[in-house]
């Protein structure tokens, strides 16, 4: 029994591990904005939100960071993609989840792709590594 309860404790860390690990994936062959999508400023990165009507996390957590995180540092570009109003762009990005945020440099390629929740201070840190 003792055996089975350590087993399953490992199995629940590994979970956990695996679960960090991918929910924000560093991209390494970068996507591009579709040439349609239309953004203030061309010269900053850019944060591609993904989100839907009944989500409520999105509405709750996901889009006040956002919010606070404009006010804080106007140094970005958000543009709001409807998940199931734009299948196209959530194909094409892989979005699994909502919310979901997808970080771009400001030449347009993507770098980062968050499924889920995002909180301020990864996406700080995120929207600093694409100026390097």
């Amino acid at each position: 029994m003792l055996e089975r309860i350590f087993v399953l404790g490992i199995l629940f860390i590994l979970a956990l591990i695996f679960q960090k690990r991918f929910k924000s994936i560093k991209i390494k062959k970068p996507l591009y904005l579709p040439e349609n999508i239309s953004f203030k400023d061309s010269a900053l990165p850019t944060v591609l939100y993904f989100w839907t009507d009944d989500c409520v996390q999105c509405r709750v957590s996901q889009k006040p960071v956002l919010n606070n995180l404009k006010k804080a540092h106007n140094n970005f570009n958000i543009i709001e993609v409807n998940a199931v109003k734009e299948q196209e762009l959530t194909s094409l990005f892989n979005i699994k989840t909502v919310p979901s945020t997808v970080i771009f440099s400001n030449d347009g390629s993507s770098k980062f792709i968050n499924n889920g929740f995002a909180d301020m201070n990864k996406l700080i840190k995120q929207l600093e590594e694409t100026k390097d």
